[in-house]
């Protein structure tokens, strides 16, 4: 089953994806999420704040951190596991639930702002988690995605030929790939068998999002300059980062 293929891989991945978030809290990668995460969300403190996919935390840290009442959301639980000590180490007190994205026990209506960093590509039925997510959100609440087309490369030769072109040059200036071979064939694998890895984004999102009825949606479409470091504004410079912020 492709859900228990994603929820087995990931959890491999735990603990070198933990790696990575601590050094992004440790650099200015915080306070550029921090400072994205305000434009969207604003600046009024104690909303109710759903991270989905939450991995080892950094997006409820840092939601926390800006006086949210944050609940995390993964289906892998070593990466709870990471999770709950980031948030003990930031002296945070965020609640986690261990749920899939389209199946979330909460009540209707009662969350203010949902986020998601770099997990709706991994959906193996992507409308559905946006109907769910409306189902959650207040009147005038928010959902925020950050994604990449990563695997869009799969279907389409020349974009492959620009993201092999790109990670050569980002060799040439020090990137150093942490991925085992292994891992990559499996990571492709899946992804295959993804219907996002087909699709460009953010258009395919902004006309999900409208057919879920979301009345206001706001698209920046490239924020690599803002999040990424030199090197990865190289590496992933064929698929840029985007912003989705859709309104109920």
């Amino acid at each position: 089953m492709l859900e228990s293929r994603i929820e087995k891989y990931w959890n491999n991945r735990a603990d070198s994806y933990n790696e990575i978030i601590q050094k992004q809290m440790a650099c200015r990668k915080k306070q550029a999420w921090e400072s994205l995460l305000l434009k969207y969300v604003g600046t009024r403190e104690n909303l109710r704040v759903l991270d989905v996919g939450t991995g080892p935390g950094f997006f409820a840290v840092l939601l926390a951190g800006l006086g949210h009442l944050v609940t995390a959301v993964d289906k892998c639980e070593d990466m709870l596991k990471q999770a709950r000590k980031n948030v003990e180490r930031a002296g945070q007190n965020i609640r986690f639930v261990k749920a899939e994205a389209h199946a979330i026990d909460l009540p209707n209506e009662s969350l203010d702002i949902i986020v998601s960093r770099n997990v709706t590509w991994l959906l193996p039925n992507p409308l559905e988690v946006y109907r769910e997510w409306y189902r959650l959100l207040k009147p005038a609440g928010k959902v925020v995605v950050f994604d990449a087309n990563w695997h869009l490369r799969l279907s389409d030769p020349e974009l492959q030929a620009q993201c092999d072109k790109y990670r050569q040059l980002a060799i040439e200036k020090g990137y150093q790939d942490k991925f085992t071979q292994v891992q990559k064939e499996e990571n492709d694998a899946i992804a295959r068998k993804l219907p996002l890895s087909s699709e460009k984004r953010p258009l395919w999102d902004q006309q999900a999002l409208s057919q879920c009825g979301f009345q206001q949606i706001e698209v920046q479409e490239n924020i690599s300059d803002l999040v990424h470091d030199e090197i990865e504004r190289i590496l992933y410079h064929p698929t840029p980062m985007f912003a989705v912020c859709a309104t109920k």
